[in-house]
């Protein structure tokens, strides 16, 4: 029988190192407290910007067959893995939080927007990385009435190349904002990483949380991590099943929000005269159509071997596979979000059910149906449209950040304290409703919010005077 290790003595447990948990671990280390971070997952950025790396099990779970996480419906689920979470598998798009449904349940996250921008590196797309089609499909879209515009970015732009494929793959060059460099700062301040450890389900003594009951992924090793205050930050799919395993039965019952991707393309004439948008940088114009709930914006820059790889894999076509890497140069292609009604549910064992209800379909195809239009306006060959979806597993569908599996005023309260007194969730999970947008400044925001009210909670102080460690 394997003896239980006990590790205690820390102000603060946090469980889960996405972009939340890194970030509160560096604020509140930074604060002075003796924090612990624990994750499932490894830290290393080996093969960071790589296709192999992406799919080498470090930074992004996957099933067998398949590039991404599958639901029980064979849906596509992107869900990210190691210290940085989530963050090492976006394209570095910064969409402003919707402040709106958050102020309704409690929590006002506007004051701390600018300082959230200022820790993630969020500018402008320069004019230096507009390229050709993207210009195109700006003012095509413009001239059709959709107001597209160029696109913040969570980019450090003396690091980034313009031609780069490997945004939404992490980013060697170190250009996209991770949770990663967060967390490196945690531990400069004095914050205690413990990696590969999966937490179990959270330790109560006398009707409150304590600790977290974890056990090793390399040994088996089991633990019992206790601190003061104790933060979970496992994120969407994570944070539910922890909540389950310690009495919460509800968690992951209500709503699981995905924002499925999808996108269109076409051709652009064989004597235009320039490379189409895989050979720019990708997403540098969008627009966020709040009015019905979805996201527009020039494609992710793919590799050509990679895109063409990637059609054998997902769709075990040899023929769909030589056409990606004929066409890839003449390629134009609009990626899509939408704000999905959240149908589906975590199970006790982590598995996921998740799927696109018919109010969902009517929204992707609203899409599709302007896709078309700008990229006919573009000057693209009409017969060359193609719509289709990021997955083509029996599901057909992908989602991406899941969450909102433990929202305010489900599961947790509008202090983010869950059922379990002294327990707290901090991460995707507790997002109030679909963003359809990224999700990386919303979650950026809600940590600097969240930061200087544990620490009021810590220091038997007000949050007004602990906001000096979040907003100077």
């Amino acid at each position: 029988m394997t003896k239980v290790k006990i590790k205690d003595g820390y102000d603060v447990v946090i469980g889960g190192a996405g972009p939340c948990g890194c970030l509160l671990a560096k604020d509140l280390s930074k604060a002075g407290k003796k924090v612990l971070l624990i994750e499932q997952g490894g830290k290393t950025l080996k093969g960071i910007g790589t296709a192999m790396g992406m799919i080498n099990g470090e930074h992004m779970v996957s099933d067998k067959g398949s590039s991404w996480s599958l639901s029980i419906e064979g849906n596509g689920i992107v869900v990210g893995k190691g210290i940085g979470g989530g963050s090492y598998l976006y394209a570095g798009i910064a969409a402003l939080p919707q402040f709106g449904p958050w102020k309704e349940v409690g929590i006002d996250l506007e004051p701390y927007l600018e300082v959230a921008k200022k820790e993630s590196w969020v500018s402008e797309t320069p004019d230096e990385f507009m390229g050709p089609v993207s210009k195109k499909m700006l003012k095509a879209a413009n001239d059709l009435g959709y107001p597209w515009q160029k696109t913040l970015r969570h980019i450090n732009w003396d690091k980034c190349e313009y031609n780069c494929t490997n945004a939404p793959m992490g980013c060697k060059h170190g250009a996209k904002w991770m949770g990663y460099y967060a967390a490196e700062e945690a531990e400069e301040y004095g914050c205690e990483l413990m990696t590969y450890t999966k937490i179990e389900k959270v330790v109560q003594e006398n009707g409150k949380a304590v600790g977290f009951f974890a056990k090793s992924e390399k040994d088996g090793q089991l633990y019992e991590i206790r601190g003061d205050l104790i933060i979970c930050a496992a994120g969407g799919l994570g944070s539910a099943v922890i909540m389950q395993h310690s009495g919460v039965p509800h968690a992951g019952m209500s709503m699981l929000f995905g924002d499925p991707s999808f996108s269109t393309s076409a051709l652009l004439p064989k004597d235009v005269g320039h490379p189409g948008l895989m050979y720019e940088h990708g997403t540098s114009v969008s627009f966020l159509d709040d009015e019905h709930g979805c996201l527009f914006a020039s494609d992710l820059a793919w590799g050509r071997a990679f895109w063409a790889t990637y059609q054998i894999k997902n769709h075990h076509s040899l023929r769909l596979g030589y056409q990606a890497l004929k066409n890839h140069p003449r390629k134009v292609s609009i990626f899509n979000k939408i704000h999905d009604e959240g149908a589906g549910r975590i199970c006790w064992d982590g598995k996921v059910s998740k799927y696109l209800t018919n109010k969902d379909e009517e929204k992707m195809n609203y899409c599709r149906a302007v896709n078309e239009e700008i990229l006919l306006e573009m000057g693209c060959e009409p017969g060359t449209v193609n719509h289709g979806s990021l997955s083509h597993h029996k599901g057909g569908a992908t989602f991406g950040h899941p969450g909102g599996t433990c929202s305010v005023g489900d599961v947790v309260d509008s202090n983010l304290e869950s059922p379990i007194p002294n327990c707290y969730i901090c991460d995707i999970s507790v997002v109030p409703g679909a963003p359809s947008r990224p999700p990386v400044l919303t979650l950026v925001n809600l940590s600097k919010w969240f930061a200087p009210r544990v620490l009021a909670k810590l220091n038997g102080t007000t949050v007004e005077e602990e906001n000096k460690h979040v907003l100077g």
